[in-house]
């Protein structure tokens, strides 16, 4: 017992000395603690409060050596600096001092219970705040070990492949992990062979009257897949020709007259005679529309419009003809007239001139007229075999070399009997480039054979070869014109391109539709040919033409890239359907239109398709649901990857995965409902069924439970799940509006957390590890919801003014529920952030 005598001032001013001196030598034994460990290092932290330091230096004392034997000690403080015997009477000091405090505040510590349990109780508190602390900086220290160990030369390598630049995989036995991606599927960060990145600089966008051409022709190609996914007729060139005809932009270019030269010889297979009638026919409106505008006498028929144009082409204007030698007969030049008769395809009515002309043929000119007439009335117009010897010879004779000859007779000659074909040119006629090719039409034989004699082989191959060689320096404006008659189509479209891209690629298209192109195979974007040669023949890029016309509006305009794309499998081509697929791949990943591409999901859980499933009948498809399938599903992973959940949602309801929607339905809800303060409200007023977790999740269970085929493709677990969330949703919604009990009400009713005793709390801490992520997520949540009703209903019940014994009954049951939580938390408070053990503690404390 200590003693009530007070204490004298000069006891003070003894005991002020000592302490000063104490003072002084646990300064430095402060000091020299800085020497200790850290707590970074692996010895922990030393933290022990008074009661345990005064606990355990009283278990030392009693198993201390006999006094003055300081041998321990002396090696503790070797390298601190101080004596030992200071330290000692340091000890002795403090005891003093504490001695003198006792007596001075009158306070027996020893027997104050009360005190003694707060104390507990409060280090209790910070020792669990520290061992929270210290499990987080751990548990973080370890997260940041296996995070950061990365293989860096495999980091270096997919940032690599991330900017296109092309790796060399490792195969086989290199490592022995390596993996090649799968074929069908892109692989991260590409979309494919970039079929939709080309070198085009088009821009459909870039002004008014651009954006205008490119509808128009849109539209044209839209009605045209329609056309054939209906199965009638659509004539494209024809269309086309028609809507640009009046256009402003197209007077005096080479576009209208190609396309009539195309829509002539869409469904001939035969270049040369299809060629040969279009320039008649060509010639032959030009002689009509002459003969209108110099209206001569007689009647107007194709015979009198020839002598018309004959008159205007062949006389200068003081009524004499340019040609001195000719042969007139009745004021008409006889073998041209013959010769513009047959140049405008009336073989007939030059046969009948002839014939009524016959006595005005010279002597060598008698035998003409019999070949002449075999030729005419041959079923390909060419001279039987039995006359062309007997021709060929006159024709050297007495044709090829006169001094004085007309020359139209020599070319009627040679057109005849297809004469010395080593001279194809007339040099004493002017001839329009028409004319020219026209010519060479009439002497081209496409049934050559090893047996024909050298000078007689002339074939097509051989003509495009002369054109080939003069170019368009020869050609000039008419190039484009001449290449098409010609049957280079694939030079043709290489022409227009340069004239204009997007009138080019329709030519390129209205060419593929009629099987008049060659096309090749499509490499990759790197493949920066659009015309290539191979084993003789010219081939152009079709697919890379519509990729590089695409990628200038696939991001405006979609919906058109689609029907643009499609026509890639025109010719239904194998290589082709493969491009032409992976193209739509690509526009969907790039574009990430998924719904104007892919289609959407109604309310009821029916889908609406998208513009690549209408045309589905033009794609070529084995397996229309296949393809779908998994080109919704490379879309879905795509979204997924970057985060962009509520587009992969969507997609991956087109594909059917209705298990993966739910399962990221449940994430996205578990994270609304664990990082949304318990003070806030989950919904708000501009949340819809497209953004909101809770809404969706919602509407899909809905759609998902009642659906019993959709249903089948869930998981149990995932629903269970799902439903088990959105009880947690109204739970917050009652806990939001200050309705305690009902919230705990419903927390009972969903059973994860232990409302009953000890054996209930340690039986859920074990059923924890089991519990799906998306619930275990808001555990903490639903037990300061649980503590935080308690709390408050407990509150209430006391400020009541009320008291009987069924209030007492509910408050210690509120505290044996209160108890369990915190048993049930004391379990699993190292698998909860670690300000939630806190919380709660601090809830407990004031039941």
């Amino acid at each position: 017992m200590h003693s009530d005598k007070p204490v004298s001032m000069d006891t003070y001013a003894n005991n002020e000395g000592v302490l000063k001196g104490s003072a002084k030598t646990f300064g430095n034994l402060i000091e020299t603690s800085k020497n200790l460990p850290t707590t970074s290092s692996e010895l922990g932290t030393i933290l022990l409060s008074v009661n345990e330091i005064k606990k355990r230096a009283h278990d030392l004392r009693k198993k201390a050596k006999p006094k003055g034997d300081h041998t321990r000690a002396h090696y503790l403080l070797a390298g601190s600096g101080l004596a030992i015997q200071d330290v000692e009477l340091s000890l002795n000091n403090l005891k003093s001092r504490q001695l003198i405090e006792h007596n001075v505040t009158n306070r027996e510590t020893d027997g104050d219970l009360d005190t003694y349990l707060r104390t507990k109780k409060d280090e209790n508190i910070l020792s669990s705040i520290e061992q929270s602390l210290t499990s987080a900086a751990k548990d973080f220290d370890n997260f940041v070990n296996q995070t950061f160990n990365l293989d860096w030369e495999q980091r270096k390598d997919e940032v690599r492949e991330n900017f296109g630049i092309i790796l060399k995989k490792r195969r086989g036995n290199d490592y022995g992990k390596d993996s090649l991606p799968h074929p069908d599927y892109p692989s991260w960060g590409k979309s494919g062979r970039g079929i939709l990145d080309g070198d085009s600089r088009l821009n459909v966008n870039e002004n008014f009257a651009t954006r205008t051409k490119f509808e128009r022709y849109a539209k044209i190609i839209n009605g045209f897949n329609n056309a054939r996914q209906s199965g009638y007729e659509f004539s494209l060139a024809k269309e086309i020709s028609e809507t640009f005809s009046s256009s402003a932009e197209q007077a005096g270019r080479q576009l209208p007259e190609a396309w009539s030269i195309i829509e002539h010889a869409q469904n001939s297979t035969d270049v040369v005679m299809s060629s040969r009638t279009f320039l008649e026919k060509q010639f032959l409106n030009y002689v009509d529309n002459l003969y209108k505008k110099n209206l001569n006498e007689g009647l107007p028929t194709n015979v009198n419009k020839v002598k018309s144009f004959i008159d205007y082409k062949l006389k200068n204007p003081n009524n004499t003809w340019k040609y001195g030698n000719l042969t007139i007969v009745n004021g008409v030049p006889i073998w041209a007239f013959i010769f513009y008769l047959l140049r405008a395809g009336l073989t007939k009515e030059a046969l009948e001139v002839a014939i009524a002309n016959k006595l005005s043929f010279k002597k060598v000119e008698q035998s003409f007229l019999t070949y002449f007439k075999a030729y005419a009335t041959s079923k390909d117009q060419r001279l039987p075999n039995e006359f062309v010897s007997r021709l060929h010879t006159e024709y050297n004779q007495h044709i090829k070399n006169a001094l004085d000859g007309d020359p139209f007779r020599l070319a009627v000659y040679k057109i005849v009997g297809r004469c010395d074909l080593t001279r194809k040119n007339i040099s004493s006629i002017t001839l329009s480039i028409e004319d020219w090719l026209w010519f060479h039409f009439m002497l081209i034989k496409q049934d050559v054979s090893d047996d024909d004699p050298v000078y007689e082989k002339y074939d097509l191959k051989d003509f495009q070869t002369i054109v080939t060689s003069y170019g368009i320096s020869r050609f000039s404006s008419t190039y484009l014109h001449v290449l098409l008659l010609s049957g280079l189509y694939e030079l043709a479209v290489q022409h227009a391109t340069s004239i204009n891209e997007i009138d080019a690629v329709h030519l390129a298209i209205a060419l593929a539709y009629h099987k008049k192109l060659n096309i090749s195979h499509y490499k990759s974007e790197h493949d920066s040919n659009l015309l290539s040669e191979e084993d003789g023949r010219f081939e152009i890029n079709f697919a890379k033409l519509l990729g590089n016309y695409t990628k200038s509006f696939k991001f405006s305009d979609p919906r058109i890239a689609v029907e643009y794309l499609i026509l890639i499998a025109l010719n239904g081509n194998k290589d082709q359907i493969e491009v032409c697929h992976e193209s739509l791949r690509e526009l969907v990943l790039e574009t990430k239109e998924f719904t104007i591409l892919l289609g959407k999901v109604n309310r009821d859980g029916s889908r609406i398709p998208g513009v690549i499933e209408e045309r589905h009948s033009l794609l070529f498809l084995s397996d229309e649901q296949d393809f779908l399938h998994r080109i919704t599903e490379q879309a879905a992973r795509r979204a997924d990857e970057d985060g962009r959940v509520f587009d992969s949602l969507l997609l991956y309801q087109l594909a059917d995965e209705y298990d993966i929607v739910i399962r990221i339905v449940n994430k996205l809800l578990s994270d609304l409902l664990s990082n949304t303060d318990l003070n806030q409200p989950l919904l708000n007023l501009d949340d819809n069924n497209e953004t909101s977790p809770v809404l969706i999740a919602k509407k899909l269970i809905n759609v998902y439970v009642n659906n019993m085929e959709i249903s089948r493709k869930v998981s149990s677990k995932n629903k269970e799940t799902c439903l088990l969330l959105l009880k947690v949703v109204d739970i917050r919604r009652s806990f939001y509006s200050q309705n305690w009990q009902e919230a705990l009400s419903k927390v009972e009713d969903i059973d994860v957390i232990p409302f009953i005793d000890e054996v209930s709390s340690r039986r859920k801490a074990q059923e924890f590890s089991s519990l799906s992520p998306e619930i275990a997520k808001n555990i903490p949540n639903l037990l300061i919801i649980t503590m935080t009703c308690v709390s408050n209903i407990v509150a209430q019940l006391n400020q009541s003014e009320y008291h009987s014994a069924s209030k007492d009954q509910q408050i210690r049951a509120l505290r044996r529920l209160a108890k369990s939580c915190m048993i049930y938390a004391g379990m699993i408070q190292y698998k909860m952030p670690r300000e939630t053990y806190s919380v709660l503690i601090n809830l407990e404390v004031h039941l």
